[in-house]
């Protein structure tokens, strides 16, 4: 669909002549009510909230709740200009999305109104041909000013001016992380090349600064990098993000530059109310809108929705085992320490192929299992990527590098690239591990030992570069998402704890 008030797209240079539009008036008052969301991750049903919030254990989101929430603000006075950004990450983390490849939920954010978004890192899980399907299919621009393709571009406009009746021209500038060809696997990378995304931004911002009454980056950088951004580059009013799926309550003032974040997956809706006057930007409120049963559903959406899992129940209902206890992929504990979901299925790939070591980065764990019964569904939301194991001869003294690597990641970022073990213990003190042991015995730096990993490590992702070109690399055959399923049916209730595998001091 056709925003009647887009004025102008820019694509991927700064020669791109377009006419700028007239600025406000002096003394023009110029309303606008933005709203966003951010790294959906095809989370089409509402999802129980993990945070440590007001609403933690109740269950937030969902696209039809969503989908009425907007509506109902757009009704609050039709006079008022409200415009719908997504700040990135659409694929890639239920069932529906890899199965569907998100092509349903692009359609969704199509009928919602969504103006503008912004590519993630996740946008390219499924193929670079998947990611041309979805730029068809919606009906809004998706922004991309800090990427280069060949032979072939996407579609991906760097900027747009948007002008919506009553209220400021608004441009926009889309900027992605550059770990987008480091967090998914490198074959949906190829011909792909990053840009800085400050030196994009400091070109871009004064193109648009001349054209626009508000200047907004729609950002997958993360907050850190957005902060960054606000620092160093002048000009910029707001900067709507995502990437690091934080709830911000109230925007984080930078530079004067506001930075908003709304958390992930629908469960909540920014809400920035504002008023543009004389060159000055005011801010009336903003909201995080939980997207909760108080929210008004959209009966259209709610149908499709119920298709789409229809078309599914009867197979990924199936309940493959049971769990004594919850099996934790959480955030804060599989990219930051040892996990028992990563204890487990290392200890289970390490069996399945006889390998001295394996080593899982925390990224390949998307979902926890709960405690109960396991579902196909739960085990597809858990292994949404189709990882394959690969086998590898690794020294000893590059095993060491890896692990060091992952040593040095800053658990606050709560990185993907951390790594979960088996057949390995270790400390990490000072961002470098100490004490390690294979088998039990002392790492032996001269020594061979056999590695068993995804394949996404095998190809250097996650930036481990060691683990590409590995001697003996051999692709199993065998997904991870089958060997955890085929461990549930043979093993009926699994009960797994954590060892002191890894200690960080």
């Amino acid at each position: 669909m056709t925003r009647p008030f887009i004025l102008a797209l820019a694509a991927t240079t700064l020669l791109v002549a377009v006419l700028a539009p007239t600025l406000a008036l002096a003394g023009e008052a110029l309303p606008l009510t933005l709203l966003h969301f951010n790294d959906f991750h095809g989370q089409l049903d509402p999802v129980e909230d993990q945070g440590d919030s007001s609403t933690k254990g109740q269950h937030l989101g969902g696209i039809a709740r969503l989908a009425g929430l907007v509506d109902s603000i757009r009704k609050e006075d039709p006079t008022r200009p409200v415009v719908l950004l997504f700040g990135g990450d659409l694929l890639q983390g239920t069932v529906t999305s890899t199965v569907f490849l998100g092509l349903p939920d692009i359609q969704i954010l199509t009928e919602i109104g969504v103006d503008a978004a912004v590519m993630g890192n996740h946008e390219l899980d499924y193929g670079q041909a998947v990611f041309r399907q979805i730029l068809a299919t919606a009906g809004f621009p998706i922004l991309a000013a800090n990427l280069e393709v060949t032979p072939i571009p996407f579609p991906t406009p760097a900027t747009l001016i948007l002008h919506p009746p009553n209220g400021p021209r608004i441009g926009i500038l889309g900027l992605v992380t550059e770990e987008l060809t480091t967090t998914t696997h490198p074959r949906n990378t190829s011909g792909i090349a990053m840009r800085s995304a400050e030196e994009i931004a400091a070109g871009w911002v004064p193109w648009l600064r001349a054209r626009s009454d508000l200047v907004v980056v729609l950002s997958h950088l993360g907050l850190a990098a957005d902060h960054q951004l606000a620092r160093t580059v002048p000009g910029i009013d707001l900067i709507v993000g995502g990437h690091n799926h934080r709830l911000l309550k109230q925007p984080e003032i930078e530079q004067g530059v506001a930075i908003l974040q709304a958390g992930a997956r629908g469960q909540y809706l920014g809400r920035l109310d504002l008023v543009v006057q004389d060159g000055q930007i005011d801010i009336q409120g903003y909201q995080a809108i939980p997207v909760d049963d108080r929210a008004p559903e959209d009966a259209s959406v709610a149908a499709r929705v119920a298709e789409l899992n229809a078309r599914l129940a009867e197979e990924i209902e199936v309940v493959v085992g049971h769990n004594a206890r919850r099996l934790d992929a959480s955030r804060a504990v599989i990219r930051r320490s040892e996990s028992n979901f990563g204890d487990w299925v290392g200890d289970l790939a390490r069996a399945q192929t006889g390998a001295d070591v394996a080593l899982f980065n925390a990224g390949t764990f998307r979902a926890s299992l709960p405690a109960g019964e396991v579902r196909l569904r739960d085990l597809h939301q858990a292994f949404p990527f189709g990882n394959e194991l690969v086998t590898a001869t690794i020294s000893g003294a590059r095993l060491q590098q890896v692990l060091n690597r992952s040593a040095a990641l800053d658990p606050r970022d709560d990185p993907g690239g951390f790594l979960q073990v088996s057949g390995v213990r270790l400390v990490i003190a000072d961002g470098i591990a100490q004490d390690i042991q294979i088998g039990g015995k002392p790492l032996d730096r001269d020594a061979d030992y056999r590695l068993v990993m995804p394949d996404f490590l095998a190809a250097g992702g996650d930036g481990y570069a060691e683990l590409k070109d590995l001697p003996d690399a051999t692709e199993t055959g065998l997904l991870i998402l089958d060997l955890v399923t085929d461990a549930f049916r043979q093993q009926g209730q699994v009960d797994v704890g954590i060892d002191g595998r890894l200690v960080r001091r």
